[in-house]
């Protein structure tokens, strides 16, 4: 009796294993197709490569992703990126990356961050400024969009002339962020004119690849942005 019962539930354990790989393979193609549009569009390869080829299903948060295809409508056409973000296993340390080109902790007054709106802000923003390129650092991603269950601030701007009221997400004060590649440089296969701030320097084209890890919330999150 004792013997069917191990065995059952060695069974179920293969068998709920086998489907979580089965329901996470979708992230991957997702990641995958984003490869695959994103080759169409841009010079630079290989801008995926650090993600997961392997995800559990249970393991997702959340993943977005937006990829210019051939065909580009100047209007629409602001950036390319893919964001998943995951929680932990238990074996923490082997998502850290073996390599990479800059660290940073997020919540550091001296990063240089990149948004989708390419807008300067300077009202709400927990690091005062955004968009604006600091000496001796690599652009990384506004991760203030991910929900880390840590809460929310609201920031009303109607006082200061802005009809805008912002839910802004708390980030995890141990947040580290690993830049694993970076370039600046218009990489784009199509052209086009689109304004930039001034306050990117050379950094009003290019990309960043890497990840951001907070052991505290056990999640890291994959990104990949070029712009």
């Amino acid at each position: 009796m004792k013997r069917s019962i191990i065995l059952l539930a060695l069974i179920t354990i293969t068998l709920s294993s086998c489907i979580d790989k089965i329901l996470g393979h979708k992230y991957v193609a997702t990641i995958d197709n984003a490869r695959i549009m994103l080759e169409k569009s841009y010079t630079k390869e290989g801008l995926l490569e650090h993600f997961p080829k392997s995800i559990s299903n249970k393991s997702v948060i959340d993943i977005m992703f937006t990829i210019p295809d051939t065909i580009f409508y100047q209007d629409d056409y602001k950036t390319g990126f893919v964001y998943l973000a995951l929680k932990m296993g238990e074996d923490s340390l082997s998502v850290y990356p073996k390599s990479y080109i800059y660290k940073t902790q997020y919540n550091n007054n001296k990063n240089f961050i990149l948004d989708e709106s390419f807008t300067y802000y300077k009202y709400y923003d927990t690091l005062k400024l955004r968009n604006v390129y600091i000496p001796g650092a690599y652009p990384i991603p506004y991760l203030i969009d991910f929900d880390f269950g840590l809460g929310s601030e609201r920031f009303d701007l109607r006082p200061l002339g802005m009809q805008m009221v912002i839910d802004k997400y708390n980030v995890p004060d141990d947040l580290e962020v690993y830049v694993i590649k970076a370039e600046h440089g218009y990489f784009w296969k199509k052209k086009f004119d689109l304004e930039r701030p001034e306050s990117l320097g050379e950094w009003k084209n290019g990309y960043s690849c890497g990840i951001a890890i907070s052991r505290k919330s056990k999640i890291i999150i994959y990104w990949m942005k070029a712009w």
